[in-house]
């Protein structure tokens, strides 16, 4: 099992990282991320990459500055900078935001910035095709659509990459304990009041025991399958956006009887590409914005509907207006 991890690994590396690439490589101190930093490494020699370890204590548990040491001590063994900071919570968490919404931003703004800070080409993280299952059937449940229930991507958004999508976790705790290599277990991946740990330590294994013993993989197939799909209604319904929509005077407006002959999915996939161009996070995005935007377009019905990050959406006569407060 070890040995097929490296190989996929490495052809995942190779299709996701050029050679001579800098990398900045994401590593908490868990099982997954170490696994990746230790693949990389013995990748790095043959492909000419320059590795610099990046680690964010987010101080939201006690324990979290020994994972740093932790992590630093790896780096230093390894002989790899390490770029390591601790940024709280608490103080930096937004309105609304859970804090769970508030490591990962906080996370991919640090991330980023150490990237620059280090000159790397792109950021590697150890998310997992556990990861990625998991992703998927929060998403299902909170009602997202096609595009969304894709999952992560192997590359971006931005310089993002993710070699070890097509790896499970056990097949990497397999490699670790394979050879003898330590990693930090993370108390609060068992805490089941966040969303995560619940799906993954209640719903996964459920569906596990009671369907199919592969569950993850092939959720993770059918999200590949989805993708194809949505990938072509995307590309045809950036076409209809610029078709479709116009700015004027800071805002964003577009025909609503346009609008409503789309058929369903280019039509919920315009609004969606309109908000986000009109400035709402692409992650708070939710069904019952796409399909909000939609009714003001048919009407009748409300005329003013409030959305994420200030934006208000407009039926003003024979037209849907987007704008910011």
């Amino acid at each position: 099992m070890a040995d097929n991890v490296e190989l996929v690994f490495r052809r995942a590396a190779l299709r996701l990282i050029p050679e001579r690439a800098s990398l900045l490589v994401a590593v908490s101190g868990g099982g997954d991320s170490v696994a990746l930093l230790h693949l990389l490494t013995g990748l790095a020699a043959r492909r000419d990459h320059r590795l610099v370890v990046a680690h964010l204590d987010h101080g939201l548990r006690r324990g979290s500055r020994a994972d740093r040491r932790f992590v630093e001590r790896l780096a230093r063994d390894l002989g790899l900078t390490c770029i390591a900071e601790r940024h709280e919570i608490g103080p930096l968490k937004l309105k609304r935001e859970s804090p769970e919404e508030s490591s990962r931003r906080i996370r991919r703004a640090f991330l980023l910035g150490a990237a620059k800070q280090a000159g790397a080409d792109l950021i590697v993280t150890g998310h997992t095709m556990d990861d990625q299952a998991e992703t998927i059937l929060m998403r299902l449940v909170r009602g997202a659509g096609a595009t969304a229930l894709t999952g992560m991507a192997e590359s971006g958004p931005g310089p993002f990459v993710r070699p070890l999508l097509e790896l499970e976790r056990d097949g990497l705790r397999a490699f670790l304990l394979r050879r003898d290599l330590a990693f930090r277990d993370d108390p609060s991946n068992r805490d089941l009041r966040f969303d995560r740990n619940r799906v993954r330590r209640l719903v996964l294994p459920a569906l596990t025991e009671a369907l199919n013993p592969r569950a993850a993989r092939h959720l993770v197939k059918a999200a590949r399958l989805l993708r194809e799909d949505a990938v072509y209604l995307d590309g045809e319904a950036k076409g209809r956006l610029e078709a479709l929509v116009w700015a004027s005077g800071g805002a964003l407006s577009f025909d609503a009887g346009e609008l409503a002959r789309q058929p369903r999915p280019i039509g919920k996939r315009v609004v969606r590409l309109a908000l986000e161009r009109a400035g709402v996070d692409p992650r708070r995005i939710g069904a019952r914005h796409v399909e909000g935007v939609l009714q003001l377009a048919v009407g009748p019905g409300a005329k003013e509907l409030h959305l994420p990050g200030g934006v208000f959406a407009r039926r003003r006569g024979r037209r849907v207006i987007l704008r910011r407060s």
